[in-house]
């Protein structure tokens, strides 16, 4: 039997672990010292490492299958579960040390948490049960990227569309004014996209027209589930995004009508995706390779 290391253990990819669990640890001790140099909390607040933790899920499914890991889904759920602890873990490492030496610059511990052990229990319980909901948040934002792997050509380019739709979510959520947050605008990324398809497909094997229609539908689809997820997060009371409005009411029926036309708007995507790129194709094939459309 062969003794050579699988999965998490491959050295290839424990470098890449240990360079995403650094860059969330360094996030939340940033974040820590700007708020203690004075820096105003509307700032700070966008040293985020729950924004962090999220993309750095995406880059590790995105990349891991290159670097000897995550070839399976199964592969997923340890990643996913060392993001989440690891990181609530900082944040209850550093709340603690703050509510000890009442550091109220900060808003890692409350007001309340000083020289209250009861209630800093409470308030570190919360962030242990967060490890569970962030442990299913990543690994759901894992899995459509990891899906993507069965199409090579689709993944760079779903993963920034989730990378851009996590963005505009988030700085519509913490309150930046809509012409800023716009410039993380998806629908100009999916032009983009289509553009990428185009000309590395033809590099990757891609030859045909036909080749390129089931990569670009699929891109056309986890568009619209990357939006919808941002649909879903909206609908509850904590954010306020264009995304969705629940003010309006009828919650449960609007939801499923925008599954729908998600559904319907990814597949339109992903035809006009699959045009522009057959476009591109046969502008940039190498010398030498057949037109696309030829057998």
């Amino acid at each position: 039997m062969s003794s050579e290391p699988k999965g998490l253990t491959r050295e290839p990819f424990s470098l890449l672990m240990r360079g995403a669990l650094a860059t969330l640890a360094v996030l939340v001790i940033g974040r820590l010292v700007l708020e203690l140099a004075g820096m105003p909390p509307d700032f700070a607040r966008y040293v985020s490492s729950t924004v962090g933790m999220l993309m750095v899920g995406i880059y590790l499914a995105a990349v891991g299958p290159l670097r000897d890991g995550l070839r399976k889904f199964s592969q997923l759920l340890l990643p996913a579960l060392i993001l989440a602890a690891w990181t609530e873990g900082w944040v209850i490492v550093v709340t603690v040390i703050s509510a000890v030496l009442r550091l109220s610059r900060t808003h890692f511990a409350e007001s309340d948490d000083y020289g209250n052990w009861g209630h800093l229990g409470r308030h570190l319980m919360g962030h242990l049960i967060e490890i569970g909901v962030f442990f299913v948040i990543i690994l759901l934002l894992m899995a459509i990227v990891h899906t993507l792997w069965r199409w090579p050509i689709t993944v760079a380019p779903g993963a920034m569309l989730g990378v851009f739709v996590i963005m505009r979510f988030w700085t519509e959520a913490m309150g930046l004014p809509p012409f800023r947050s716009a410039a993380w605008s998806t629908t100009v990324l999916v032009l983009l996209s289509a553009f990428y398809v185009g000309g590395v497909g033809v590099r990757m094997g891609l030859t045909e027209a036909r080749q390129l229609l089931v990569p670009s539908l699929v891109l056309g689809w986890v568009w619209r589930a990357w939006v919808y997820l941002a649909t879903l997060f909206s609908a509850g009371p904590f954010f306020k995004t264009h995304f969705f409005d629940p003010s309006s009411g009828d919650v449960p029926m609007r939801l499923l009508k925008a599954l729908a036309g998600s559904v319907v708007e990814g597949f339109i995507a992903g035809l006009l995706m699959w045009g522009i790129a057959v476009w591109i194709a046969c502008a940039t094939r190498p010398e030498g390779t057949h037109s696309l459309g030829s057998a």
